[in-house]
């Protein structure tokens, strides 16, 4: 029998996690050194007085990624994950009492608009075109690219500028919808990741059609469920994930990490 190449990731975030399924499904034998007590990264999750809370994401908007793991290994994801899809998406409160029913649904969309602007019903048609723009850009072309080089970044300079990612996502929402809260509506998702709507590049205004092709789910138990999910479909696999292990230093021999 052919012995197995190890493999170590470090940190066991939801990328560390699906690196090491992917490695696993491809015979390496993974080892996952994280620091923290637990696996998850970002997507850590507290316990106190009996209640869970997830530190990190709480939404799922590409659930298919999420399959993809499980289908490496064999199996179902919803064979451990409860995934449910959300109707309304969010409901957007404001301090005046009023609030916005966010939805995948073009006519219930419009309603809600309307209720606060009609003007601004073919402003989001628009906005939409545009976001529809940046994920052809964003998520369908440079998901999957990667840029090691210069000349490779240059290739896709000329859709980016098309499609008006040197905006802000704010700005952008702005060019098309006028009503300030309405703004607020379409323009706050950069905060789901910690990012500053005021500041963060326009290429996150492709999540308006994200939530639109996919839908936007969530894990019943939390985010942590997701987390345990993947950490047992690593241990199935033969892998192992080593918690309160940091590492100090990556030793690096004849331009390769050993």
């Amino acid at each position: 029998m052919t012995e197995r190449q190890n493999a170590i990731v470090i940190g066991s975030g939801f990328g560390g996690l699906a690196a090491a399924i992917r490695l696993g499904a491809r015979g390496y034998q993974v080892t996952v050194c994280e620091k923290l007590d637990a696996p998850g990264g970002r997507a850590y999750v507290y316990e106190q007085d009996g209640y869970t809370f997830d530190a990190g994401p709480t939404i799922v908007t590409a659930p298919f990624l999420l399959e993809e793991l499980w289908e490496l290994c064999g199996k179902k994801m919803s064979d451990d994950i409860d995934l449910r899809e959300l109707t309304p998406f969010y409901r957007i409160r404001f301090d005046d009492g009023t609030h916005f029913d966010y939805s995948g649904d073009d006519d219930a969309m419009q309603a809600e608009i309307a209720k606060f602007s009609p003007d601004d019903v073919e402003g989001y048609q628009r906005f939409l075109k545009a976001s529809a723009d940046l994920y052809g850009v964003g998520f369908d072309q440079l998901l999957s690219v990667s840029f090691h080089s210069v000349g490779k970044m240059i290739t896709v300079l000329p859709d980016l500028i098309r499609t008006q990612f040197y905006r802000s996502v704010h700005g952008l929402v702005a060019r098309y919808i006028k009503h300030p809260k309405l703004r607020m509506v379409f323009s706050f998702h950069p905060l789901l990741v910690g990012g500053n709507p005021f500041t963060t590049t326009a290429v996150y205004a492709l999540i308006a059609q994200l939530e639109r092709r996919h839908g936007v789910h969530f894990a019943m138990g939390g985010t942590g469920s997701l987390v345990k999910g993947l950490a047992t479909l690593i241990e199935s696999q033969g892998g192992t994930i080593r918690c309160s292990s940091p590492v100090r230093r990556i030793r690096v021999e004849n331009g390769r990490a050993t």
